[in-house]
């Protein structure tokens, strides 16, 4: 059996080169590790249902390092709600404090009918689950698949496992999930206690 991939954070365009091709990497988050890949190669995140034994029908996170990426998103919806969706967006990354947060946010945000999203990230509703990076390797990793195919810089992000069982939370967990399946970022999480928040950014209401 061959050995798996091992990332160090010194070979960010190695992984991203690994992300567009197609590969599937495990990592560190801001808590527990995820399982992820370029947002826009649909071969990928069908691997990765395939990988965790996820019902196809839930959709998935996506990581960006900046929110004024999502920008393209909104692009035929109402002026006032583009303003009102990128302003509370921008908001809420500038006032997240790292040094004192105990979990991430993650906000579910409405999503333009002309941007042509795999379905397997929204779940087929009109809504998608983004959430601006504050783990730097990450952020470097999102800036780097940029793209005219991946304008807004998503690296899809669910946790590593199989579905319903623990997430893992160190490499060693994750490669005996997934052994030489996928490739790994051999990196620290941010030592976040609590997965993400789920937040609706219209409504404010917490979805988990």
């Amino acid at each position: 059996m061959c050995e798996p991939k091992i990332f160090n954070v010194d070979q960010i365009p190695d992984m991203v080169n690994f992300l567009r091709l197609g590969g599937v990497l495990a990592y560190p988050s801001e808590s527990v590790w995820g399982l992820g890949c370029d947002a826009f190669n649909t071969s990928a995140i069908e691997r990765i249902f395939e990988l965790k034994a996820r019902p196809e029908h839930k959709g998935l996170i996506v990581l960006t390092d900046s929110a004024a990426k999502v920008t393209p998103l909104l692009q035929d919806l109402p002026h006032e709600l583009q303003r009102d969706v990128l302003q509370k967006l921008q908001k809420a990354n500038d006032d997240f404090d790292v040094r004192t947060a105990d979990q991430a946010q993650t906000y579910l945000m409405p999503v333009s009918k002309l941007v042509k999203l795999p379905s397997l990230l929204t779940g087929g509703f009109d809504t998608l689950a983004v959430r601006v990076t504050h783990h730097p390797t990450l952020a470097q990793i999102c800036n780097q698949l940029t793209s005219p195919e991946n304008l807004f810089g998503f690296l899809v992000s669910t946790s590593c496992n199989i579905s319903g069982a623990p997430s893992a939370t160190t490499l060693d967990e994750a490669m005996a999930y997934f052994g030489n399946q996928v490739a790994y970022l051999n990196a620290d999480g941010l030592g976040f206690t609590k997965p993400s928040k789920i937040i609706d950014l219209m409504t404010g209401d917490v979805l988990r």
